[in-house]
């Protein structure tokens, strides 16, 4: 995994998510559930940054929260040094070029009617005005190829593929815009194990070829470990413990992580570089 810069490409500093809860009566006082206790995490250009826990724990409202999909009510998600909570509404949608999301299901995050060309240009369509056809097409078949898929895809629908090319055609549209950040919520958990790898094997290709940042949600500490360089524990709203992925799960120290590891069968132990990863995958 390259990465190429000390500057932070995405910086979120003290992030509080709250959420209304209906009343119990007419004359009870409104109660509110948060979610996100202060939370701070930060990631270079061209690193991934795993963030695990259980249900429940804020990893998708962190992650809607980053996407500008929810606005929280305190703290900062910076996005190359800017706000993204202070940018006007034009400023806001030039900057979702830079990051795009692949979500968990393959096959509800695709509208079943519309064609591949559709699902994959919809982001170029929404927020980059004045693409020509003929430079939309160019950039449909070259990311189409990136993800493994051919260029005749284009003219298909979602039903006639896989899950595993299902979620290579997401990962396209999020290529479309070319942007520094994807957030991967769950990217490989719907998928066969085997299929798991070879989408996994994609990501890190991917990360190499257009130097992408991942903020990698998953429940799976063994996907995290081969994917990320760094990883975010989080428990009831909070990260409890942060540091390079081999040292927080070779030697956790907060009783939460400690569990959590202990949960699961160790995937293995020590540094490995990118080839022993993939042997490691492919077994």
């Amino acid at each position: 995994m390259t990465v190429q810069s000390t500057t932070p490409l995405l910086e979120v500093r003290d992030l509080v998510r709250e959420y209304r809860l209906p009343q119990q009566s007419l004359l009870a006082k409104p109660q509110v559930l948060r979610v996100l206790h202060g939370v701070s995490i930060s990631l270079k250009a061209g690193e991934s940054l795993g963030i695990v826990g259980e249900s429940g724990s804020g990893k998708s409202t962190l992650a809607r929260s980053v996407m500008a999909l929810e606005k929280p009510q305190s703290g900062t998600v910076k996005l190359n040094g800017r706000d993204i909570y202070q940018l006007g509404r034009k400023e806001l949608k030039t900057a979702r070029k830079e990051f795009q999301a692949i979500f968990q299901d393959p096959y509800g995050s695709l509208d079943p009617r519309h064609t591949v060309r559709r699902i994959i240009a919809e982001p170029v369509a929404s927020l980059e005005k004045g693409v020509s056809a003929d430079m939309r097409e160019t950039r449909i078949a070259q990311v189409l190829e990136a993800v493994g898929l051919s260029a005749s895809a284009a003219d298909k629908y979602p039903h006639e593929f896989s899950g595993g090319q299902r979620q290579r055609i997401a990962i396209a549209r999020a290529l479309i815009t070319r942007p520094s950040l994807i957030v991967a919520d769950e990217p490989v958990s719907a998928l066969d194990v085997s299929i798991q790898a070879q989408v996994l094997n994609l990501m890190m290709d991917l990360q190499e070829q257009f130097n992408l940042s991942y903020l990698f949600i998953s429940h799976d500490l063994g996907v995290v470990r081969v994917m990320t360089d760094r990883v975010a524990v989080m428990h009831q709203g909070k990260i409890v413990e942060e540091g390079l992925t081999a040292e927080v799960f070779d030697n956790p120290q907060h009783p939460y992580t400690q569990a959590l590891v202990k949960a699961v069968p160790k995937p293995f132990s020590g540094r490995r570089n990118r080839a022993a990863k993939r042997a490691l995958m492919n077994n």
